[in-house]
């Protein structure tokens, strides 16, 4: 027998992975042009916040985008056209405009001042309205700038899905899918703001109110949706869908609760994102509620002190991060994403519905995800 010239799946996963990222980003300027051309028309001042957009859009990981495309090429089950490719470029795309909308407003929702390592968009606006020494106040102004953008790129990402085609099978099931993450986002956000404010009532504690919170405002955007999203585009049966569906709530939980960990024991640099924001903004976390639970009166009474105190300074800050280490409310939440990825990994790998899913696609989906909810590299 002739030896076999086909790359290693490695290789191929690493070259297919590449290539959407590049289409990605020619569909994302392409699109962007276009729009600068029509903002041109009406002044130069609106044509900026394309500059605005580009600046934000920088440094992403294209983790959604990935998750669509990888869904897709499961479904597939053989590497995809050029065609099909250039569609799911244009899926994930559009994901990452309602993800840069989302963020966007989160950031001023949250006061966060910052994002991927530089100022957050409303922060950035009310920079250059005192640079420039506009009239009225420089927060309101930031915090406009940032709701109009992201309106935009909500609007836009609508647009940019309604333009797709080349799919293997009729597009309005992934249409549908397109659709259901953006009330799902928006839903979830409105549970994130209730529960801030202690409103979430129906919830019947405060670990499941953020749990709930996850599941319908970070799985939906991040995982859930777009790899639905591409296996819909592929012509995936309603049965796979749910099973991906089951393995994408698995991992988008892991994913945030991760994440929830890096405001703790986190890189700055890496994040982009200040270590203990999530304990100035008070957010109420899995690992606040499980720090809470464990605490004697005192740890209980640092936390009334400290949590959501916008003057609370480093040394109550890494009073605090040092509680959640001590109660161990750090370790069990960093148990509780392995536990969480693990059962991904037996879902995906052990799940009927899921057997016709390519070898290939399967271990692009395996590798984001394990990237995603990976938290043995994370400082102790």
């Amino acid at each position: 027998m002739p030896p076999s010239h086909t790359p290693p799946l490695g290789d191929r996963l690493h070259a297919l992975d590449e290539l959407l990222v590049e289409r990605v980003a020619e569909v994302t300027r392409a699109e962007r042009a276009a729009h600068r051309r029509h903002l041109e028309e009406i002044s130069p001042e609106a044509a900026g916040l394309i500059d605005a957009l580009t600046g934000y859009l920088e440094g992403g990981k294209l983790l959604r985008p990935r998750f669509c495309f990888w869904g897709g090429v499961a479904t597939l089950g053989r590497e995809p056209t050029p065609t099909e490719v250039d569609a799911l470029a244009r899926l994930g795309a559009a994901i990452e405009l309602i993800q840069a909308a989302a963020l966007m407003h989160d950031d001023v929702i949250d006061h966060s001042p910052m994002r991927r390592g530089r100022p957050a968009l409303h922060m950035q606006a009310e920079q250059e309205h005192r640079s420039a020494g506009l009239a009225g106040a420089p927060e309101e102004y930031g915090i406009a700038t940032a709701i109009v953008l992201g309106d935009l790129a909500l609007s836009w990402s609508e647009q940019m899905a309604a333009g797709v085609q080349g799919a293997p099978v009729p597009v309005t099931r992934a249409r549908r899918e397109f659709d259901a993450l953006r009330t799902e986002v928006m839903s979830g956000q409105y549970l994130d703001i209730l529960h801030q404010a202690g409103g979430f009532s129906s919830a019947p504690d405060a670990e499941l109110a953020a749990l709930s919170v996850i599941r319908w405002k970070t799985v939906p955007y991040t995982v859930l949706r777009p790899v639905r999203i591409g296996a819909a585009f592929a012509g995936a049966p309603d049965q796979a869908l749910d099973a991906l569906s089951a393995w994408a709530i698995e991992v988008g939980t892991a994913f945030q609760l991760r994440d929830d960990l890096l405001s703790v024991v986190g890189d700055q640099d890496e994040t982009g994102k200040p270590i203990g924001g999530d304990i100035v903004e008070g957010k109420r976390t899995v690992l606040l509620a499980r720090t809470r639970q464990a605490a004697d009166a005192s740890g209980r009474a640092l936390l009334d002190e400290v949590v959501g105190n916008p003057e609370a300074d480093e040394t109550q800050i890494s009073a605090v991060h040092a509680l959640m280490v001590s109660t161990g409310a750090v370790s069990s939440v960093a148990d509780e994403v392995r536990r969480r990825a693990a059962r991904a990994r037996a879902l995906l790998l052990d799940t009927p519905e899921l057997g016709e899913l390519g070898a290939q696609g399967r271990a692009g989906l395996e590798a984001l995800a394990d990237l995603a909810t990976d938290v043995d590299s994370l400082p102790a």
